[in-house]
């Protein structure tokens, strides 16, 4: 079974550089799953509960997730729901609105 290879960035990245390149400041305890392809499509994050759960575990207080994984929402357990936030995007504008830290 091979490895699948996005034909994206993942938007982690994304955001990191254009906080850089705009010298704009992120969300403290941030976290972003998923990537952008390069037609600019949002790709779903696989493994969502997990991830989301590790995260929180490890302190992240918002976790952005790609609008495709909104039908898993209820798989995560509650005590995660309670301590972190779990905005969806779904598109790559509605993301660096809801990362960088409000002015």
């Amino acid at each position: 079974m091979g490895a699948y290879i996005s034909g994206g960035i993942g938007c982690a990245a994304y955001i990191a550089i254009l906080s850089a390149i705009y010298k704009k400041n992120l969300k403290p305890g941030l976290a972003v799953l998923g990537n952008i392809s390069i037609g600019g499509a949002i790709e779903r994050s696989l493994n969502f509960a997990d991830k989301v759960t590790l995260l929180s575990e490890n302190g992240a207080k918002t976790v952005l997730v790609p609008m495709e994984n909104l039908n898993e929402l209820t798989s995560l357990p509650q005590s995660i729901l309670g301590k972190t936030d779990v905005p969806f995007y779904g598109n790559s504008q509605t993301l660096l609105q809801k990362s960088i830290l409000s002015e």
